[in-house]
């Protein structure tokens, strides 16, 4: 019985189980799944044991969910928009980085920043760069799910953590859709996959609208979310791992320098 994290336990026969059961529906269609995702579940036992986690070791069920997140990640991103209702199929094996705005980018709205103390790589989301906005919607969240599918490819365990830096931010930067969104897809697509949650530097007057977000959030994620400050921030990451303008001491970069332009090579 594999042990996974020295925390978590999944019977061998279950893995074997949601494994053949794999396999078997892609001998009827080869192309359901991207190639490397179709390696992960040949080779790697958390990749599978952490939907078998998800759903409480309920084998149809995660089969269920493994399936449908891997055609998530193959099948290419769609919206459909009507009125008031918003449907999002955002799918990611065609998401790549020439795909999206450059100027997202060149204003470091996302990006990975070093790892925190569980060495989960860090996705960090700075809100003041964010304008909501209808007709950008679309990019927007494709840009963010970029950014969390890269980290999660980074991480040995498929866990990432959220910095969502609060700082300089206003009313106008929340985007309460956004929010469902991103944890909607860690909730469907990325089992276990979310680390910590931390919210930094967040203004008083926007304490309501956490409250909003937290009605509608699955209650592990709620469990995930931390308020902190430079000193709170220091229980999850090293200050060797955060930035100068966080009280770290990494030089790496955080907010662009003047003129920066990005590269053609994402970090």
């Amino acid at each position: 019985m594999p042990l996974f994290k020295n925390k978590w336990e999944v019977p061998d026969e279950l893995i074997m189980q949601l494994r053949s059961r794999f396999f078997d529906e892609l001998r009827s269609d080869e192309d359901l799944y991207h190639p490397d995702d179709i390696e992960r579940v040949k080779d790697n036992d958390w990749f599978i044991g952490r939907y078998l986690l998800h759903m409480e070791k309920d084998v149809d069920k995660a089969f269920h969910m493994l399936t449908e997140s891997l055609k998530y990640r193959k099948d290419k991103k769609v919206m459909e928009y009507k009125g008031h209702v918003t449907n999002y199929y955002l799918y990611l094996a065609a998401l790549r980085k020439k795909d999206l705005p450059r100027e997202y980018f060149d204003a470091r709205a996302i990006f990975l920043y070093n790892k925190d103390k569980r060495d989960h790589p860090v996705v960090v989301v700075r809100c003041k760069t964010h304008v909501k906005k209808e007709e950008t919607r679309r990019q927007q969240l494709q840009y963010m799910l970029y950014w969390i599918e890269k980290g999660v490819r980074a991480a040995d365990w498929g866990v990432v953590s959220i910095l969502f830096d609060c700082t300089d931010s206003g009313v106008g930067n929340v985007d309460l859709e956004m929010m469902r969104q991103l944890f909607e897809a860690f909730r469907k697509y990325y089992p276990w996959g979310l680390g910590y949650f931390l919210v930094y530097n967040m203004p008083w007057y926007l304490s309501a609208v956490w409250r909003i977000i937290k009605q509608w959030i699955p209650q592990r994620h709620v469990s995930k979310i931390s308020f902190v400050d430079a000193n709170g921030l220091k229980d999850f990451m090293l200050e060797e791992q955060l930035p100068l303008c966080m009280g770290g001491t990494s030089t790496k970069m955080y907010e662009p320098k003047d003129g920066f332009k990005d590269g053609d090579e994402s970090e």
